[in-house]
């Protein structure tokens, strides 16, 4: 009885590291799916944090229309000449602020009014007008910000100048104008950049859609160059060969990216300054589950994949759709109904949200754990539905 174990496993053990061996050899000869899964592996990671060094915009060119011309008003434009967001440039009027912005040369306007400094003096409310380009969603809110900051820090400092002149200490001026004082503490994203938000998710997105594009490659080839459109010569593969064919090719796939992903997820963040809080050990944990499950989704999609072109179109089609779907760009407690299930079909979702929770938030393992079971979840059905997919395109 012990014989007929051993030698079953020990069968069993050859059928799949020859299959992985195969699975290997296919992705190390075909130029084109090493392009995919090793060498944009390599450098997707770099392009994407490389492009977001900087972590935010900047010294933006600003538009100034000083009607006043006091100096009081150049003291105003002063304060927000020098705020890291804003670098002022003088304009003549309006017309030849809005041939400069038209022209990109200028991001926003600001127009003090005649006005300004006599309207302040005299106690009365005056406004400042802010013009600001919203193409870009970055630019109009560093130029929005810097200038309500320094409006806000003005009208603080005018009134406790009008109160002191009442009789008012200059502690019970301060009180009287700030009775309820603002403390901002921004919670694991310090520097408030862009990178650090946004990067960190999309480097998951990256091992989901350079595996499913690669696996779609292989698949797509296999079919082109089989008669009937197969990925096997075999005519109705046994139950028992569809699952050590599905386990050796994706045990492939997933020990050429768990190299690939600890570079990703554990060395691209250290070497650009990205948050990483968590441990590598709590990454494998979350990794191991979230390659798993994207593997066996990518084999089950092979069933829609009849040619190489075809993972291609699907690979760009999902790109855009699961970056939203992620919770990155809109945050998911804001979802349609509809959209929050749907976005649980695909293991990106859950990757992405334990990653971002684990290793920039600082989580511990134990917050994580509804993604945990969620990609453990999706990893066996999916193994399951790549069985039947990989059954039913070799009927």
């Amino acid at each position: 009885m012990k014989g007929s174990v051993f030698t079953y496993l020990k069968e069993v053990l050859s059928q799949l590291t020859a299959i992985t061996r195969r699975e290997m050899k296919t992705i190390f000869t075909d130029s084109g799916v090493l392009l995919i899964l090793i060498i944009a592996g390599l450098g997707y990671p770099l392009l994407y944090s490389t492009v977001y060094l900087n972590e935010s915009v900047d010294e933006i060119p600003v538009g100034i229309i000083d009607e006043s011309g006091t100096s009081y008003s150049r003291r105003f434009a002063s304060k927000i000449d020098a705020t890291r967001e804003i670098a002022l440039e003088s304009c003549v009027n309006m017309d030849d602020a809005i041939s400069r912005m038209k022209r990109r040369q200028i991001h926003g306007i600001i127009v003090i009014p005649k006005d300004f400094s006599k309207d302040i003096q005299t106690g009365k409310q005056t406004t400042v007008s802010l013009y600001i380009n919203m193409a870009t969603f970055f630019i109009y809110k560093n130029i929005a910000l810097a200038c309500n900051y320094v409006m806000l820090d003005e009208g603080k400092n005018i009134s406790i100048a009008r109160l002191q002149a009442d009789g008012l200490t200059e502690q019970e001026a301060l009180t009287s104008t700030e009775p309820l004082r603002n403390k901002m503490n921004i919670l694991f994203n310090e520097g408030n950049g862009f990178a650090s938000f946004f990067v960190p998710g999309v480097l998951v997105l990256i091992i989901h859609q350079l595996l499913f594009l690669g696996i779609g490659m292989v698949s797509g080839t296999r079919r082109e160059e089989n008669a009937n459109h197969k990925l096997s010569a075999e005519e109705s593969p046994s139950k028992k060969k569809v699952q050590r064919y599905i386990w050796g090719q994706g045990f492939a796939y997933f020990l050429i990216y768990l190299v690939i992903g600890s570079y990703i997820l554990i060395l691209v963040p250290r070497i650009f300054g990205l948050p990483h809080y968590a441990s590598a050990w709590d990454i494998y944990r979350l990794m191991v589950p979230f390659l798993l499950a994207t593997i066996f989704f990518s084999q089950t999609c092979a069933v829609f994949i009849r040619n190489r072109e075809t993972g291609m179109v699907m690979f760009l089609f999902f790109s855009v759709i699961l970056l939203f779907l992620s919770g990155l760009t809109w945050p998911v407690s804001s979802f349609p109904s509809f959209w929050k299930y749907f976005s649980y079909i695909f293991p990106g979702t859950f990757g992405v949200q334990g990653y971002v929770k684990l290793n920039c938030m600082g989580a511990d393992f134990a917050v994580i754990r509804p993604e945990f079971i969620s990609l453990w979840a999706q990893a066996i059905f999916y193994f399951i539905t790549a069985c039947f997919s990989y059954r039913y395109i070799n009927k």
